[in-house]
C-alpha cells in the first residue's frame, strides 16, 4: 500500500448541542487535542437564532485544572502552554448536520468527535441520525460516543484507557485507514502498550494480507470468527472488552444498504463502546 492516510489529528472539530450527553464527547475531543498538541474547535450548534450559553458547558481550562495538567491559578493564556489551540463558534441552521457541513467548508478538520443517539430499526430509518449524516458527507475519521457510554478518557483525572481496540478487516473496505489511525491513537492516549485484535469473518485462507503501521506499543493479533457481520462484530467487542472499535467505513450502496444503513452505521447502534469511523481512501 503506497498511500498514506493523511491524518494527524491535528484538527479537531466537536460539534455539540450543549446536552449532557455531550459532555462526554467533549472530553475525549479536549484530551485528544491536548495529547496531539493540535488544535479543537468546539462548534455550538441551534436550531434557535440565539446566543449561545457557554456556561452550560463544561469549561476548558476548569477541565484541565481537574486533570492536573494546568495550575488551580491557571489563566486562559495558560492554555496555549500546553500547545494546543481552543476556538469556540456557534452556527444556527434549522438541520443540525448542514450547519456541522457548512462550518467544515470553511475550517477543515482531520477529525470529528461526536456525541450520537443509537436509534433502532425502523425508527433509525425514518429519523437518520445527525451523525451518521455528517459522517457520511465527510472525507476524514469520525470518533462517535454513544449516549450513555462513559467512553475511554476518565472525567476526573483525563486518564485514557485504550488497551484493547477491535478493528474487523476485510478485502472490502482497506482495513489499512483504520489501522492508520488507530495506531495515531494509541501513539497519542494509550498510557501503556495496546493490543489490537484484528477480526475478519469467514474462512481464515481468505483473510486480507495487509501491511500494519510500525508501532512498538501495539501487539497485533489475528482472529477468525463465522457468523453473521455485525452481530459477530458486536459480541467480539464485547468478549474482548473493547475500549474502541475501529472501521473503515465505504458509506452507503444501493437501496438496501439505506434501509439498513452502512455496517459501522449498524455496529454504531448497538455498540457499548465508542465507535472511530475511517474513510476508504479514494481511488
Amino acid at each position: 500500500m503506497s498511500q498514506r492516510y493523511g491524518l494527524s489529528i491535528g484538527r479537531i472539530l466537536h460539534p455539540t448541542d450543549f446536552s449532557h450527553g455531550s459532555e462526554v464527547a467533549f472530553l475525549h475531543a479536549l484530551r485528544l487535542a491536548i495529547a496531539t498538541k493540535g488544535s479543537l474547535s468546539i462548534l455550538h450548534v441551534d436550531r434557535e437564532q440565539k446566543r449561545p450559553d457557554w456556561d452550560r458547558y463544561p469549561g476548558v481550562r476548569e477541565t484541565l485544572i481537574r486533570w492536573k495538567m494546568l495550575p488551580p491559578e491557571a489563566s486562559r493564556t495558560d492554555v496555549a502552554h500546553l500547545g494546543v489551540h481552543i476556538s469556540k463558534a456557534s452556527v444556527t441552521e434549522e438541520d443540525p448536520a448542514d450547519g456541522v457541513l457548512n462550518y467544515l467548508e470553511e475550517h477543515p478538520a482531520d477529525l470529528l468527535v461526536l456525541a450520537t443517539h443509537q436509534r433502532h430499526g425502523f425508527d433509525r430509518w425514518l429519523h437518520r441520525t445527525i451523525a451518521g449524516r455528517i459522517n457520511s458527507r465527510t472525507d476524514g475519521a469520525t470518533l462517535f460516543i454513544p449516549y450513555g457510554n462513559d467512553g475511554f478518557v476518565d472525567p476526573d483525572t483525563g486518564a485514557c484507557r485504550l488497551s484493547r481496540i477491535l478493528l474487523p478487516a476485510d478485502h472490502n473496505p482497506d482495513p489499512v485507514p483504520a489501522a492508520e489511525v488507530a495506531s495515531d491513537f494509541v501513539q497519542a492516549l494509550a498510557p501503556t502498550p495496546a493490543e489490537i485484535r484484528l477480526l475478519h469473518i469467514g474462512d481464515p485462507s481468505a483473510a486480507p494480507k495487509i501491511s500494519l503501521p510500525a508501532n512498538d506499543r501495539i501487539h497485533w493479533h489475528w482472529a477468525h470468527r463465522v457468523g453473521p457481520i455485525v452481530p459477530t462484530i458486536l459480541t467480539e467487542a464485547s468478549d474482548f472488552r473493547s475500549n474502541l472499535i475501529t472501521m473503515t467505513t465505504a458509506g452507503r450502496h444501493g437501496f438496501f444498504d439505506a434501509l439498513r444503513g452502512s455496517t459501522t452505521e449498524q455496529v454504531l447502534e448497538h455498540a457499548q463502546c465508542p465507535v472511530l469511523a475511517v474513510h476508504a481512501w479514494a481511488d
